[in-house]
């Protein structure tokens, strides 16, 4: 809905996008505790290498800022330790704003439009847009370009489900991206809960050249890719804790 106001356009939020905010909620001193598992897989010249861990991260939402435009800002402040009896050690402060229209997220200075507002089930979004798909990081010493081919849409909105011990009674499930050629697996998904947002994650963000040899091995196309993977990383991520 649009309101006129002089020469400025004002966006007035609809009923369902103020009841689906509670899927992103910004609340100072409210925490969510995850398990993080992670397989990294490293390109070595004695073979593949997956190095597995678990990690413990504690995000936390911190102070309020305003950005160069004047917008409130929530700092979002990672903790992690790797195991549940060492202290809590401050990683990185993100931010992430949400206005009528749309959730955003700041992380390793890479911002991501993570929802929009109102949303069903056939809802659609780049929620890369102002990242480069070609962007490069570094994973185990090995470059990798992991933003390729990411489309965001709601899977499913406004129902159950079960996440480790916990039952939530309303979740939204977002895939931001779900390809695959010979050469690259990039695959996000992402469940939130009214009023505690992220708690479920998955990623595979996976290349390899297993298939570019010549001649091609018999089962390139059956073998699983945490099998043929050489570059990458596979995340998983289950809430523990919050408030």
């Amino acid at each position: 809905m649009l309101s006129a106001c002089g020469d400025r356009i004002i966006l007035q939020p609809t009923d369902d996008a103020a009841e689906q905010y509670a899927y992103f909620p910004l609340e100072t001193g409210k925490y969510v505790v995850y398990s993080v598992d992670s397989i990294v897989y490293d390109f070595a010249a004695g073979g593949i290498v997956r190095d597995s861990s678990r990690t413990y991260v504690k995000e936390v939402i911190g102070d309020t800022v305003r950005d160069q435009t004047g917008d409130l800002l929530y700092t979002i402040e990672r903790f992690e330790r790797s195991s549940d009896t060492e202290p809590w050690i401050l990683t990185s402060i993100g931010t992430a704003s949400r206005s009528a229209g749309q959730a955003i997220r700041t992380e390793n200075n890479l911002r991501f439009l993570k929802l929009v507002f109102p949303m069903d089930r056939r809802s659609e979004w780049d929620g890369n847009i102002w990242i480069d798909q070609n962007r490069e990081i570094e994973i185990a010493g090995e470059r990798i370009r992991p933003f390729t081919n990411w489309h965001y849409e709601v899977d499913s909105i406004d129902i159950p489900a079960h996440i480790d011990a916990f039952v939530f009674d309303s979740t939204l499930l977002v895939t931001e991206a779900d390809d695959i050629n010979i050469i690259e697996r990039r695959y996000s998904r992402v469940r939130y809960a009214k009023n505690i947002g992220v708690v479920w994650r998955e990623q595979w963000i996976l290349d390899s050249q297993y298939c570019n040899q010549v001649p091609p091995p018999a089962d390139c196309e059956t073998k699983p890719w945490e099998e043929k993977a050489e570059k990458g990383y596979i995340l998983r991520q289950s809430i523990l804790e919050f408030n």
